[in-house]
This record gives C-alpha cells, structure tokens and sequence, in this order.
C-alpha cells in the first residue's frame, strides 16, 4: 500500500497532536490541583484568552475557544464566583456581557502559566528549536486549511 491509502496512527497529524494535548491536559489539570489552584486547564484556556485581550465579549471568547456559548456561559459564571473575573454589560449592546480579569485574577493567571510552560519545557526537551518551529508553522497551517 502507498501512503495515502494506508492508515497509521503513528502518523496521523491528526492522532498525534490529539494525544499530545490530551497529555498535556490531563498534566495540567494534576499540577493545578496540586498547587492548590481553584481552575481546570478548561476554565485556564478562558482565562488565558482574557490576560492576552482583557474585555472581550462573551460570544467571541466561545467562538476563540471552540465552546458553545451554553459552555462558556457555565465556565464564566464558575470563574465569577471566584472573583477571578467580572462580566459587565457592553456599552453598545446591554444584552452582551464583556469579561475581565480581577486583580485576583491575574495573580492567579500568572501563577498558571508558570505551571504551565513548565509543563512545555519538559514536553519539548531534547527537542530542535527549529524543529518546534516547523512543528508550530504546520499545526497552523493544518488548521488554516480546515476553516
């Protein structure tokens, strides 16, 4: 059989970078709780969303996230209720709630992501940063091509 028609996990793109981030998840998730951290690697990919562009409506943080706006509705109100944000109503649209990070909030957010590029770190030793590069062009472009 050619490469087009046999099937191998092992060199699935898509298989591959699936099993990666679910790894890189289940990690993630451990190390929160273990430094005691009142987040899930779920609610983080919110949060991380805020602290690169604070204000941002609701819809849209489903929309950059891949959340329906029910999920996003839930993980917002979760994340209110430990004061790490606040959802205020638009100025142009009462109807649309923009959400922030609270001081508390970043404090946490910058807690998080210590954890998590350590995680990185140990996912990418050993490994060309030239290579990751490559790596990060073609996910990418992969994923470019799917929208």
């Amino acid at each position: 059989m050619d490469d087009m028609t046999e099937y191998k996990l092992d060199k699935s793109l898509g298989h591959l970078a699936s099993r990666f981030s679910r790894i890189v998840l289940r990690r993630f998730n451990a190390v929160l709780q273990q430094h005691e951290m009142p987040i899930t690697s779920e609610q983080y990919s919110l949060l991380v969303q805020l602290w690169d562009c604070n204000g941002l409506p609701q819809g849209m943080l489903a929309e950059k996230t891949g959340k329906d706006k029910t999920t996003m509705a839930r993980l917002a109100a979760a994340l209110e209720e430990r004061g790490l944000i606040v959802r205020l109503p638009s100025p142009g649209d009462a109807r649309e709630r923009l959400l922030y990070l609270t001081d508390k909030g970043k404090e946490l957010m910058d807690r998080a992501t210590a954890l998590a590029r350590a995680i990185l770190e140990e996912a990418q030793q050993g490994i060309d940063p030239a290579q990751l590069e490559i790596c990060r062009d073609v996910l990418r472009r992969a994923c470019s091509n799917l929208k």
